[in-house]
């Protein structure tokens, strides 16, 4: 944003209009068809940004990338034809960055998880996120890009029913560690976010959503469940200006939840 990064600027001389806007770059969304990637896609969209929507719903990607005016490309980045694949695609224009917000969880007591699920929470919650560093981070624009990757509040904590996810996770805000310092020096910024239990359509589908709303809220600070728009908010914070001087950090979406004491003693002083 500036010509010389180690000379002060004053206040008057900063451009805060533009502080949060993304006008004029391009983000590839890997896996923003729907759910949390279709609102970080109609965020990015608001802010300015030209988007590249990759998903491997072909339906739900075309409705998407028609309504926001996006470029779109079918593939399944977890696989390195699929990351090979895209980078090919992407390199038609100038690509400022990428948010990846691929994962999944495979829920089942850790005497029944076998080799291959837990191979697989790690390829679609780790290895592909290398395969998309790889493959897309030596094409972007220099300086000023910035990548975002989606981890969870059990890459910090144990997670009972998910032996592969929690440590897939915590491997993976190790890997964005990694990744910024790898491309610091060249002006690109890497994070992640760590969401926890949020109002998304699949924990509402639930038979006992209701209950379990009641129940989870009271854990957090805030008495309440996070809603998909708030991390959608948070990605599209660092991706802009004004998250310039943050790489390397996993930012977590839990409402104080993993700030509150677990141990119950704050119940014995009652």
């Amino acid at each position: 944003m500036f010509d010389d990064p180690h000379d002060a600027v004053a206040a008057p001389n900063v451009p805060h209009d533009r502080l949060f806007r993304l006008d004029g770059k391009r983000y590839a969304v890997l896996g923003g068809a729907a759910g949390i990637g279709e609102h970080v896609a109609r965020t990015l969209a608001s802010r300015g940004a030209k988007l590249l929507l990759v998903d491997v719903d072909e339906q739900a990607l075309d409705r998407l990338a028609g309504e926001l005016d996006a470029d779109r490309f079918v593939a399944d980045v977890s696989s390195e034809d699929g990351a090979r694949s895209l980078a090919e695609f992407a390199a038609g224009a100038p690509l400022h960055g990428y948010v990846d917000v691929i994962g999944q969880m495979q829920r089942k007591p850790l005497p029944a998880f076998t080799l291959a699920e837990w191979e697989k929470d790690f390829r679609v919650n780790l290895t592909h996120a290398f395969l998309a560093a790889q493959h897309l981070a030596p094409m972007l624009a220099r300086p000023d890009s910035s990548i975002v990757y989606v981890s969870s509040i059990n890459g910090t904590r144990a997670g009972s029913y998910a032996a592969g996810y929690g440590p897939a996770k915590a491997a993976l805000e190790g890997w964005v560690r990694q990744l910024a310092d790898e491309y610091g020096p060249e002006g690109i910024r890497v994070n992640a976010v760590a969401p926890g239990l949020f109002l998304s359509p699949r924990f509402l589908a639930g038979a006992h959503a209701r209950t379990m709303i009641e129940q989870f809220s009271g854990k957090t600070m805030l008495r309440r469940l996070g809603q998909p728009y708030e991390v959608a908010a948070t990605i599209a914070f660092l991706l802009t200006p004004a998250a310039g001087y943050i790489t390397g950090a996993t930012i977590p979406i839990d409402g104080g939840a993993r700030a509150v004491d677990a141990t119950g003693l704050d119940l014995l002083s009652r």
